[in-house]
């Protein structure tokens, strides 16, 4: 039983027309670079139906939030509604560790109480958020907007691809009901 849901932040929830500056920083560290954020905070969007999935998905199960960002210039979530949405946020910048390492997933989990089965994580990146998911023991939804192939999968993992976040609430009921099948669950 799923009992909450996880979503990732940059190109799941929320886009912007520089990137993710997280993944910018990762590549170069430098002080001239140290603009990114903000400059990304200041053009940050939701995707159209990311606040509607977020909400109809707390009615469903508990939900946090687990990014690879930073843990400032995030003022930008409560101008695009997701602050009271997403009361428990999880920062690699505050875990020290980046998705996928399995340690910021079991950061989560031990902050939720939860057992790895109670959990599924949505979010858009296949290495960072599904393999790092499945990789957890968690159920992972995967938000392929691209329609981009599927890697390879272990056919027992429990995966669910969808192409935009308003199918989540969905995907979470059906997977509370017992479904278990890929053309049942997404």
């Amino acid at each position: 039983m799923i009992r909450a849901v996880v979503f990732d932040l940059w190109n799941t929830l929320v886009h912007s027309q520089h990137g993710d500056p997280f993944k910018h920083i990762q590549r170069l560290l430098a002080p001239e670079q140290a603009g990114l954020f903000q400059t990304a905070a200041e053009d940050a969007e939701c995707f159209p139906e990311a606040v509607q999935a977020v909400a109809g998905t707390r009615k469903l199960a508990r939900v946090a939030l687990l990014s690879n960002t930073q843990s400032f210039d995030l003022d930008f979530l409560e101008r695009l509604g997701l602050t009271g949405l997403l009361a428990t946020r999880m920062l690699s910048a505050e875990l020290g560790f980046l998705k996928p390492d399995i340690r910021a997933f079991r950061a989560v989990q031990r902050r939720l109480g939860l057992f790895p089965g109670e959990i599924a994580m949505v979010g858009d990146s296949w290495r960072d958020d599904v393999a790092g998911a499945l990789e957890a023991g968690w159920t992972a939804i995967w938000v392929n907007r691209a329609g981009l192939a599927r890697p390879p999968l272990d056919p027992e993992a429990l995966l669910v691809e969808i192409p935009e976040l308003s199918r989540v609430p969905e995907a979470i009921a059906n997977l509370q009901a017992g479904a278990r099948c890929g053309t049942c669950l997404g």
